[in-house]
């Protein structure tokens, strides 16, 4: 089917899911790319269910369905569409086919997207597939997912959940009017019973409130466990789409903003979830049954419902009073709270640092000054806090004692409306119409808190994501690299990183890059990942410049070791694996070689199933750079960066490393970045940066003979040998061989 054996097909397995979405994600018009796909959702099988995720993360609506033959000759514009078929491969469905004899559907091989589509008939197609469709379309602009964060996007994450909400909301009206009953009740005994002793009504009574009681406490329970399940999907939908958007903000914004805020500031969603979820759907909730209990209480008596209304607006004008203090108040405390999470996660990730300095008392004096301002700032305002609930507490009690000290003036004084059952019963519902109007009232406060949260987290997911070109170009990154006449400036730096740097690198050599500190090395291989792109001038792969490039596709195929690389929590196999979860045992193996990590590797007790702990704290600075180095390889990137990968790295690894360069190298482009220029010699042209610009270029003989900066670091570098003695010019000579 679609070009290839239908036997490719059932050992493809979920193989080509990826591959289909991407055909169909190409057909409406958005170029993402099977290799981007794989990048970001790799490592699992795309079943359905996960593909219609992958789908919604990526900017489209998915639906699993199931079809007819005739259902696709009659689908129109919903194709493209996704054929699941039996041995769980897909294929794409394009169109119709239509002659005068036959009707066929327009059938393509997702692997093969370059080949023709097959025009299959209805006996064909049957025997494969069984009905199993996903149909794909574009997500609208606007959409929750894309708009800036804030109330309204959160009250829209919310209302997704709307069918579980109507049905919360249908069992609260019901519980609202079950409310009304053991007031009812007590005015029927007091007013009826006790005065006529009617034993039989007692009776009946009491069988009916046994009934109401079973109805309450099934529908209170049900209420909460539909509220759990909302809650915990709006949690679930909420916190992926925050953690796609704080992965996709740009390099600069963490290296201006400290770990510790952006971690306060993103946990404040939970904050906003909560209260949406939480106090404002609880108090909707509840105040729905002021809907059955005025009219209820109006029906009883108007005088003393008048009096309950009126004590109700004392409450909201009292909080409307305080609004606006607490929200200043509760700014303090965010500010206060911001300085003391970014310390507490500054000590956690240099507490080597802390313990070797012996700070330990200075940071302990710093942390209580901090926790002394947080405390100082939420102390503030809980006192402020306090004036209103202080002023409610009366207000709140006085319903209910004012309720009955009025009615019973009234009953005295003549009203023939109020009887003792009526003044119980009466005083009863404005007991329970009380709670939400409490709960109103203190939800206003809240507001203030959550509208301070809303914009801590805003200030985080809201800033510009890091540029990318919707379908930008692929190339195969196999050709030259050419910078010309590049300048680049950090923000709010007044010289430039880069000034006016211009050379070019020839596929399949390696390019040594050498400087002093600050020279620039490490900005330019920034630059080539594409972590920056507001340089002047042009820098092109395959002739492509870098800015048309589509970013997931130029970092998968550039394999990048930094000085201090990072190693997540899992097993080495894990962590080797974590760019390429396709590639084999020998792959790995393979690159654990070439990286010299396999000596040590092999030694532990559970060799690549060891558990790397939390920043490889198990494992020396050499070991992590070793594995490191294995991560970069394993994904056979076209382009290799190290950016001072071998500076952790003891003399005999780094020897490893620097015979095995060449091995790396074979069919690929390196460039090397280091400040040891022994390592630099054999490389095929080396880069000599000072002060943000590019000196010379060249091979190390020539550079040594025509650079001053590069001919003083070598000899510096190289004490035993002088430019002009024999051991110097043995070695010269040597090297020239």
């Amino acid at each position: 089917m679609g070009g290839r054996d239908p036997e490719a097909y059932r050992s493809g397995g979920d193989a080509t899911a990826l591959a289909a979405f991407a055909l169909v994600a190409e057909k409406l018009g958005v170029h993402i790319g099977l290799d981007t796909l794989r990048s970001r959702h790799g490592g699992e099988p795309a079943s359905p269910r996960r593909l219609i995720r992958i789908a919604d993360e990526n900017g489209f609506r998915a639906r699993r369905t199931r079809l007819t033959f005739d259902h696709l000759v009659t689908l129109g514009n919903a194709y493209p569409a996704i054929l699941r078929l039996r041995s769980g491969a897909c294929v794409v469905a394009e169109g119709v086919f239509r002659t005068e004899t036959s009707v066929g559907i327009m059938v393509r091989d997702p692997l093969e997207p370059g080949a023709p589509a097959l025009a299959i008939d209805r006996l064909r197609l049957q025997r494969e597939w069984d009905g199993e469709a996903i149909l794909v379309k574009r997500r609208a602009e606007g959409d929750e997912a894309t708009r800036p964060f804030g109330f309204l996007w959160m009250l829209g994450m919310v209302l997704k959940e709307r069918t579980l909400f109507r049905d919360i909301g249908i069992a609260a009206i019901a519980l609202s009017l079950l409310a009304l009953v053991p007031p009812l009740l007590y005015m029927v005994i007091i007013d009826r019973i006790l005065v006529h002793h009617r034993m039989s009504t007692l009776g009946t009574l009491v069988g009916a409130i046994a009934v109401l009681l079973a109805f309450e406490t099934t529908l209170g329970y049900l209420r909460r466990s539909m509220v759990a399940t909302a809650t915990a999907r709006v949690d679930a939908r909420v916190s992926t789409i925050i953690f796609d958007r704080m992965v996709a903000l740009p390099i600069d914004f963490f290296d201006r903003t400290p770990t510790g805020i952006v971690a306060y500031k993103l946990g404040e969603v939970r904050r906003v979830r909560n209260f949406l979820t939480g106090q404002l759907f609880s108090t909707l909730l509840d105040a729905t049954t002021l809907i059955v209990l005025i009219p209820a209480m109006f029906m009883l008596n108007a005088s003393l419902t008048w009096f309950v209304l009126t004590i109700a607006v004392l409450m909201g004008v009292v909080v409307l009073v305080y609004m606006r203090p607490m929200a200043d108040s509760y700014s303090k405390v965010i500010a206060a709270e911001q300085r003391k999470n970014q310390f507490m996660i500054e000590a956690l990730q240099g507490v080597r640092t802390v313990k070797s300095l012996a700070l330990e008392g200075r940071k302990r004096r710093e942390w209580d000054s901090r926790v002394a301002d947080s405390v100082r700032a939420s102390t503030d305002m809980q006192h402020l806090a306090n004036q209103p609930q202080t002023l409610l507490a009366p207000l709140e009690k006085l319903i209910y004692a004012g309720s009955l000290c009025l009615g019973g003036y009234l009953a005295i004084s003549g009203d023939h409306t109020v009887f003792a059952g009526t003044l119980v019963a009466f005083t009863m519902i404005a007991g329970r119409a009380t709670a939400p109007i409490v709960q109103i009232a203190g939800l206003l406060q809240q507001v203030q808190e959550v509208k301070g949260a809303i914009a801590q987290v805003a200030s985080v997911v809201n800033t510009a994501p890091e540029p990318r070109r919707a379908n930008g170009v692929r190339p195969a990154m196999r050709g030259p690299i050419t910078f010309s006449d590049v300048r680049f400036y950090y923000p709010e730096a007044k010289a430039p990183a880069l000034d006016g740097i211009s050379f070019s690198v020839e596929p399949g050599t390696v390019v040594g890059v050498m400087g002093r500190s600050g020279s620039g090395k490490t900005t330019l291989t920034r630059l080539l990942q594409g972590l920056h792109q507001s340089y002047e001038g042009l820098i092109k792969i395959d002739g492509v410049e870098l800015r048309e490039i589509d970013l997931d596709h130029l970092r998968a195929r550039m394999g990048v070791v930094l000085q201090d690389s990072f190693l997540f929590q899992g097993t080495i196999r894990e962590n080797i694996l974590v760019g390429c979860p396709e590639a084999g045992v020998e792959k790995m193996i393979e690159a654990a070689r070439l990286a010299g990590a396999e000596e040590f590797i092999e030694r532990l007790p559970r060799s690549y199933d060891t558990v790397i702990e939390e920043n490889a704290s198990n494992l020396s600075g050499g070991q992590r750079q070793r594995i490191a180095i294995a991560r970069a390889l394993v994904m056979d990137p076209p382009l290799l960066v190290f950016d001072e990968a071998t500076s952790a790295l003891d003399p005999d690894s780094e020897a490893v490393i620097n015979e095995n360069l060449r091995r790396m190298a074979k069919g690929r482009t390196v460039i090397v970045i280091s400040h040891r220029l022994a390592s630099l010699t054999d490389c095929d042209q080396i880069l000599c940066l000072e002060r943000g610009r590019l000196l010379d270029a060249g091979r190390h003989l020539d550079l040594l003979d025509r650079c001053e900066v590069y001919s003083h670091l070598w000899y510096q570098q190289n004490r035993h040998l002088s430019p002009g003695g024999k051991h110097g010019d043995r070695i010269g000579a040597a090297t020239r061989s």
